[in-house]
């Protein structure tokens, strides 16, 4: 197994991964005819391996107090860490275990099968381990997972990582012929990269190859680079290896933790996908894409549950709803409160755009987009269709044409769906409150978690504004946080091109700000309902 002195020179950076909340992987695996527990509903338990400084963990306590969780990694480093954390934000729903992954659970945990979760969290161990840790894993999963629970694997696919296996050969040779201290190897790792996609024509299939790798390089935290590149283990694999490798263990795929992006397919590809098998088609998805990365949902084989190879439609109506897309008119114009009788056209965050037809689904997305970033329930949504459309028909066809779309949309991430309603607001109440692990992560650094779990870096004003948002101060106090914070870091406000230094002045352009940034933050899932 890779060594725990690595991790001890440098810590794994301490990652929030939206995929593994249980409500998200509990919704995803409801519509493929899996019935985990809701952690909206239950008090579920939660173990992740290879939970590093606990960041992800620490996030998921927070946002589903009645939940247990549990935490199991190598490095004693991390786990000071992580135990410290827990210690400061005083939460008593999770605990953290220093032990080798390969003997787990240990006396620390409990006895063999008699602790099950309904959650097991495996991210960036499996790729990464011996093949007989590798076969551990899945025994725990086997042994410890509930009857209903469900299981989130990621791991390193073929074909997509060819590519990034030979850089990662490149950069262990450019190492080995040249050791240092371990940043700096990265550093001149990647140097060495930059200098070899230099001089390779653009125009060549390996000089774009080289620049696309290196553009990831580039993009990528340089601790995680250290032990992405460096690490003895780092296996790739082909989904259909996966599967063969978790049915032997008594285990069964349910789905990816979230819907994948299938490029534009020739007839001939489309004829073939829909005669194929659900491994076959996977495989061949993944050819398509060149996937470099998966994040599956597995359940025990002896499960009772009737997993369905294509998502069901029918099963929106027990989910919850929410999207982050914009709304346009035909024109281009912002839409207000009611959907057009033309055209649609919704943007989400990263560009992506659709054009909608349908009067319920316009309504019902302009409905959700209007509160963003809060959730609603499929019957929360068609009331609301109902009173918003004059003469809609109340009645199964047309629902079901809703969920059909609503389906569509969600698998080109312009829906997302949960298990329950979502742990914050999108009204700016008297005395807006963030959780209290945002405010002590914004006291601390740039990056803050959010209730949606994400972690988003800020700047120092917008953590400043968080911090101020302990559900005790008013908007006016809140004014005169920032008005503190202002004249403290030095920050210099400009007006009509000059530095404002009148104080009236200075507190009626920070009392203007103020609103609008509180906004940003109920729309960034900062603001708790």
């Amino acid at each position: 197994m890779n060594s725990p002195e690595s991790y001890e020179t440098v810590p794994y950076p301490d990652f929030v991964h939206p995929r593994t909340n249980p409500d998200s992987i509990a919704a995803m695996a409801q519509l493929f005819g899996a019935v985990p527990p809701s952690p909206h509903r239950e008090q579920c338990r939660v173990l992740e391996l290879g939970c590093g400084q606990g960041g992800n963990l620490i996030s998921l306590a927070s946002l589903f107090p009645d939940s247990q969780f549990s935490g199991d990694d190598l490095s004693p480093g991390h786990m000071a860490a992580g135990q410290a954390t827990i210690a400061q934000l005083g939460f008593k729903n999770i605990q953290l275990r220093q032990g080798d992954l390969s003997e787990f659970p240990g006396d620390a945990m409990g006895s063999s099968r008699d602790l099950t979760y309904d959650y097991i969290l495996v991210h960036g161990v499996y790729s990464w381990v011996p093949e007989s840790v590798r076969q551990h894993v899945l025994r725990i999963c086997d042994d410890h997972l509930s009857p209903h629970g469900v299981a989130l694997i990621s791991y390193n696919t073929l074909p997509g990582w060819h590519a990034k296996g030979m850089v990662r050969e490149l950069i262990q040779f450019h190492a080995a012929n040249h050791p240092g201290e371990p940043l700096q190897m990265i550093r001149e790792a990647k140097r060495f990269v930059a200098d070899l996609a230099e001089s390779v024509p653009e125009s060549s299939g390996y000089g774009k190859l080289l620049r696309e790798q290196f553009q990831g390089l580039c993009q990528s935290d340089e601790s995680y680079l250290f032990h992405e590149q460096f690490e003895a283990v780092n296996e790739p694999r082909y989904f259909s290896q996966f599967i063969n490798e978790i049915s032997t263990a008594s285990l069964r795929f349910i789905c990816e933790s979230s819907f994948a992006f299938v490029p534009s397919q020739s007839p001939g590809i489309q004829r073939r996908l829909i005669a194929m098998p659900m491994v076959e088609r996977e495989q061949t998805i993944d050819f398509l894409c060149n996937r470099t990365f998966r994040q599956s949902l597995i359940c025990r084989a002896d499960s009772s549950a009737p997993i369905g190879e294509s998502p069901d439609s029918d099963s929106i109506t027990d989910l919850f709803l929410s999207t982050e897309v914009s709304c346009f008119d035909e024109a281009g114009q912002p839409l207000p409160n009611t959907p057009p009788d033309s055209e649609m056209r919704i943007t989400n965050p990263d560009g992506a755009s659709a054009t909608l037809r349908s009067a319920t689904t316009k309504a019902a997305i302009l409905h959700l987009s209007q509160i963003r970033p809060t959730s609603k329930s499929f019957s929360q949504i068609w009331q609301h269709v109902l009173t918003t459309i004059p003469n809609c028909e109340d009645s199964n066809a047309t629902r079901t044409l809703l969920r059909e779309e609503l389906m569509q949309l969600a698998q080109v991430s312009m829906v997302r769906f949960a298990t329950g309603p979502l742990p914050l607001t999108h009204i700016v109440s008297a005395q807006p409150k963030s959780s209290p692990l945002a405010r002590w992560q914004a006291a601390r650094g740039p990056v803050v978690t959010s209730q949606l779990h994400q972690a988003i870096r800020l700047d120092a004003a917008t953590r400043e504004m968080i911090s101020l948002c302990d559900g005790f101060n008013d908007h006016d106090a809140i004014i005169d946080g920032m008005l503190r914070f202002v004249s403290r870091d030095g920050v210099s406000l400009q007006h009509e091109g000059a530095a404002v230094t009148d104080p009236d002045l200075l507190r009626s352009l920070v009392a203007e700000k103020v609103p609008a940034n509180l906004r940003n933050l109920a729309e960034m899932g900062f603001l708790m309902g």
